[in-house]
């Protein structure tokens, strides 16, 4: 062999041996590269689930509402924004078609075809960036992006960033893998509906449904916006929203709007060249002016609220049963109040309320204007040697209808300035004084027969100055007192007391059902949750309301529930269910409903608070909500020193309690009650006789006397069937007792 060609063969070993050396290397980057992307991405069965994003979404509370077809209805109420991001989750179906091809015109516009990543754009974004820095300049005169649908979404959902050195190619990597990994497990609907909802626009605000509402008041889906009665979005709006993501600064429409208005347009222009609008559509919406909605507040700020008083009471219930529940099994030493708060501002819950918005805007705005509730002050010295300072009278009412839905409740007198503050309606446990005679002692005495409309008992204390009592009281006044101070001495009828608020007449009738009896009727089948075992079981707080630490108003008006429901009670709640940004069910609110009382009883007591407003000597004559045609019926309560002032009233839709006094507990000393109409009633009749005055929402109804009650006349001294020369009013009585009640023996004429 010659040396021409042994150096032509020893050339052709040297090409072998590299050309071998070449595909180990690769073999081993490419054994290395796949070990890489296999551990790199070992949890993206978890972090890549479309079924379960891992993102930050804005819950939203609901309301029912009947549409003009008389059909039901969920509303939005109220959406509850997290600290970080305003993300509200759409499923595809419920996003305007525009958008979606907005999207895919602008940002992948081979997204339908490709397998998660586009080769070539890649390939060609590669040679631009080595160009780039071999010469420093861009061929075709800029930097080319390469990214899909399926790519931006890993982006969104692994919040990775990395675009620099080393860690910027590995990103890369990671991504490609990524992307076709989700191609191939999921559909193009799928990736696109997840994309669309985790996009990042201005501010705070993420996903196409923020961004319509934030930038135009609009739905991202057309159905939801005809439903409100606003047209659906434009294709210039479309293009607006899709034209923020690829640099939502450079491209805020809000604060770039020359720039904006570049990228929009070309969105449309892609849009009509890629087949998804006509030549008339494209020049209509490039023609179009960059109109948005109004906002006061910076776009960058973080969300701040000014919730109701409601949608605080609906939060703080949602959080304390996803404590009890834990829908995610996260591990109890982790599951903790504030985990369970996080995770419901973040985790785009769908609260279905029971709010009734008229009701609670009208009650706010009573409240809001005070003018019910006379601003006393006075110095206060807590005692505790701090500086002596200047309180001031506050007030709260609650309303629930008879299912035992929470639909009104104001925590305090004045605007609302802070989220989750004091709700006096639902937290403040005070003393209830008289209407507690509502709650066990009546209502048991007429369901056990040892009390009716007209029987009488004694208007005298049960302990006169200097008696002992069982538990070796010494009395030094006699006990009860009345409110006016004096008695009587005479039988008096259950309807005069209870009209008349009279506590004597209530203890005696409060003995006969015991004390035992009417503990264990308030705490287990009113859910009375604030009476205490120790020091409760007592006439005094039983009856007269005295208690150790009180009742709440929404506790009270849920107590006397039983009063236009037929005797039923039904657990309170403000909320019946509470679904995943998914759809799914993770809460649905346990509610049970007992017959606490008998129908007939029921309505006995009903008739017997009727008498509170409408009759002579009714501690709240006068003050019913009648303005609608409808009945209404009620009970006034007052604590020692004035010191609480209460009211429950009740119409054929709603049962209320509102209190009035000091936070500090303090005697209000410039009360007269002489001297002004009863606070809470006079607000109460207003609130009612506003909302009620709607016909559409509240068609006439009444409380139907059951059959089992017969409707008689009595005598107003005895108590008695009513003889020749008797004085006679109407009373109500059981079917069941009425034969036994006898005649009254007659009066003299000095009587």
């Amino acid at each position: 062999m010659g040396r021409g060609k042994r150096i032509w063969f020893g050339f052709l070993r040297f090409i072998a041996v590299c050309m071998c050396l070449g595909v180990i290397v690769a073999s081993i980057a490419s054994v290395l590269l796949s070990m890489y992307v296999v551990k790199a991405t070992a949890n993206d069965d978890t972090l890549l689930d479309l079924e379960n994003i891992a993102q930050s979404y804005t819950s939203i509370i609901y309301y029912k509402s009947t549409n003009a077809d008389g059909q039901d209805e969920w509303l939005e109420y109220q959406t509850l924004d997290s600290p970080d991001e305003n993300r509200i989750w759409k499923d595809l179906d419920d996003i305007s078609v525009n958008l979606q091809n907005a999207y895919i015109a602008i940002e992948d516009q081979d997204f339908r075809e490709h397998n998660g990543v586009n080769f070539k754009r890649t390939v060609f974004a590669a040679v631009n960036e080595i160009v780039h820095e071999v010469t420093g300049v861009w061929l075709r005169g800029t930097q080319q992006g390469a990214s899909t649908i399926n790519q931006q979404l890993v982006k969104n959902i692994t919040d990775e960033r990395a675009s620099d050195g080393t860690a910027g190619y590995l990103r890369k990597i990671r991504e490609i893998f990524r992307a076709i990994s989700l191609d191939a497990r999921y559909s193009k609907d799928m990736i696109l509906e997840a994309y669309l909802n985790t996009l990042g626009l201005t501010g705070n605000i993420g996903g196409v449904e923020a961004g319509a509402l934030r930038y135009f008041d609009k739905h991202a889906g057309d159905d939801a916006n005809v439903e409100e009665g606003k047209e659906p979005l434009t294709i210039a709006e479309c293009a607006t929203i899709a034209a923020i993501t690829k640099n939502p600064t450079t491209y805020s429409p809000i604060t770039n709007p020359e720039d904006h208005l570049v990228r929009r347009n070309k969105v449309i222009t892609n849009m009509y060249e890629q087949g998804y609008i006509t030549a008339e559509q494209r020049d209509e919406a490039l023609a179009a002016p960059l109109v948005l909605s109004e906002k006061t507040t910076d776009e960058n700020a973080a969300k701040q609220t000014n919730n109701s008083y409601f949608t605080d009471a609906v939060i703080d219930e949602v959080i304390q049963d996803l404590l009890k529940e834990n829908p995610d099994n996260v591990p109890e030493e982790e599951w903790d109040e504030d985990a369970a708060t996080n995770y419901f501002y973040t985790k785009g819950l769908k609260i279905y309320s029971t709010v009734v918005p008229e009701l609670q805007s009208e009650m706010e705005d009573v409240f809001n204007r005070a003018e019910y509730w006379p601003a006393y002050e006075t110095e206060y010295d807590p005692g505790d040697g701090s500086e002596p300072r200047t309180i001031r009278t506050n007030a709260a009412g609650v309303s629930v209808n008879y299912k035992g839905e929470l639909c009104a409740v104001v925590g305090g007198l004045g605007a609302k300035t802070a989220d989750r503050t004091l709700n006096r309606a639902i937290d403040s446990v005070r003393q209830v004084g008289s209407t507690m005679k509502g709650v066990a002692a009546y209502p048991l005495a007429i369901e056990y027969g040892w009390a009716d409309y007209s029987m009488t008992f004694m208007d005298e204390p049960k302990y006169e100055a200097g008696d002992v009592d069982e538990n070796g009281t010494v009395y030094k006044k006699p006990w009860p007192s009345n409110y006016s101070g004096t008695y009587s001495r005479q039988p008096v009828t259950v309807y005069e007391a209870i009209k008349q608020s009279l506590n004597t007449i209530a203890i005696w009738v409060g003995q006969s059902v015991g004390v035992d009896e009417m503990f264990s009727f308030a705490t287990e089948t009113l859910g009375i949750t604030t009476l205490d075992p120790e020091n409760d079981k007592n006439l005094a707080p039983l009856v007269l309301g005295s208690m150790h630490w009180g009742m709440t108003p929404y506790e009270l008006a849920g107590a006397y529930m039983m009063y236009g429901s037929g005797g039923q009670f039904t657990t309170l709640h403000s909320y019946t269910t509470v679904e995943d940004f998914r759809g799914n069910v993770i809460l649905k609110k346990d509610i049970t409903t007992v017959q606490a009382i008998s129908e007939d009883t029921a309505y006995i007591m009903n008739r017997l608070l009727k008498g509170v407003l409408y009759d002579s000597g009714g501690t709240a004559r006068g003050l019913m909500a009648d303005d609608a045609g409808m009945e209404s019926v009620g009970k006034t309560g007052t604590t020692n020193e004035n010191r609480d002032i209460w009211f429950v009233g009740l119409t054929p839709y709603y049962c209320s309690a509102f209190w009035y006094g000091y936070d500090e507990n303090v005697p209000m000393t410039k009360y007269n009650p002489a001297y002004m109409k009863h606070p809470g009633a006079s607000a109460w009749r207003e609130i009612m006789d506003t909302v009620q005055a709607d016909e559409t929402k509240y068609p006439y109804k009444e409380w139907t006397m059951p059959d089992s009650v017969v409707k008689e006349s009595f005598c107003t001294v005895t108590g008695d069937r009513p003889a020749a020369g008797c004085p006679t009013a109407v009373g109500y009585y059981k079917a069941s007792e009425v034969d036994q009640r006898t005649t009254c023996p007659g009066h003299s004429s000095t009587e």
